[in-house]
C-alpha cells in the first residue's frame, strides 16, 4: 500500500469527528460550561500546531522552503487570536492549565527542534488535512444548536487548510527518497491518537467534576 493510503488509512481510523465529545458537539447536547472548558483545552493544541510549524521553517533541512513554512507559521501563530476569539465567546478561559492529556497532546504536536523535518511535515499533513471536515461539522453544530452563527476560526481553517495540507503533502513527497516510512506513520499515528485523548481528557474531568 502507497505511503499516502496508508496515511488515509490512519486518519480514517483515528477521525475525532467519531470521538462522543464531537459527536454529542454535533447533536447539541454539550452543555455550555462543556463547550467553555473545551475550548480553553484545546487552545494549548491550536498553539502546538503554530509551534510545529515553526520549529519546521527554523530546520536546517528546510533549505529553499524555510521562507514558505515561516509564512506557514504566521499563519498559525496569528490563528491563535482566531481560536481566542471562540473561547470567549463561549465564555471559556483562554489562560487555562492544560490538563494531563491536553499536555500530552500539545507536546506530541509541537516536538521540538530535535525532530527530523519529514517526521514534523508528517504530523502536520495528518492534524491539516483533517481540519477541513472537523471545522465544517464544528461550525454547522455551533450555528444550530449554540447560536453562534459564525466562527471565523472554523471559516478560515475549513477552507485554509485544504491548502497547507496540500502543501506539506508536495514538501514530504519531495524528501521520500530513502525515508523510514514507517517513522512517519507512526507521527502521524501518534497525533491523531494524541487528539483522542486530549478529548477523552476533557470528558473524563468533565465528569469528575473537575473542570471549572
Amino acid at each position: 500500500m502507497h505511503l499516502w493510503d496508508r496515511l488515509d488509512d490512519i486518519g480514517k481510523r483515528h477521525d475525532v469527528l467519531r470521538h462522543p465529545f464531537y459527536v454529542r458537539w454535533s447533536e447539541g447536547t454539550l452543555t455550555q460550561p462543556e463547550l467553555a472548558y473545551y475550548a480553553g483545552q484545546y487552545r494549548h493544541a491550536v498553539v502546538a500546531l503554530a509551534d510545529a510549524a515553526g520549529s519546521a521553517a527554523r530546520s536546517p533541512e528546510a533549505g529553499p522552503d524555510a521562507p514558505a513554512l515561516a509564512r506557514h507559521a504566521a499563519e498559525e501563530h496569528d490563528h491563535v487570536g482566531l481560536w481566542d476569539a471562540f473561547v470567549l465567546a463561549v465564555s471559556g478561559d483562554p489562560d487555562a492549565d492544560p490538563s494531563e492529556e491536553t499536555r500530552a497532546c500539545a507536546s506530541a504536536w509541537a516536538g521540538d527542534d530535535s525532530r527530523p523535518l519529514l517526521r514534523t511535515l508528517t504530523a502536520m499533513y495528518a492534524i491539516e488535512s483533517a481540519q477541513p471536515a472537523i471545522s465544517a461539522t464544528k461550525q454547522t453544530g455551533l450555528a444550530r444548536h449554540y447560536g453562534i452563527a459564525e466562527a471565523e476560526y472554523f471559516s478560515v481553517h475549513r477552507q485554509l487548510d485544504v491548502e497547507h495540507a496540500a502543501d506539506a503533502r508536495e514538501l514530504i513527497a519531495r524528501r521520500l527518497d530513502g525515508a523510514d516510512e514507517q517513522a512517519l506513520l507512526d507521527s502521524a499515528r501518534d497525533v491523531l491518537e494524541a487528539n483522542w485523548s486530549l478529548l477523552d481528557g476533557v470528558e473524563r474531568l468533565i465528569a469528575s467534576g473537575a473542570a471549572p
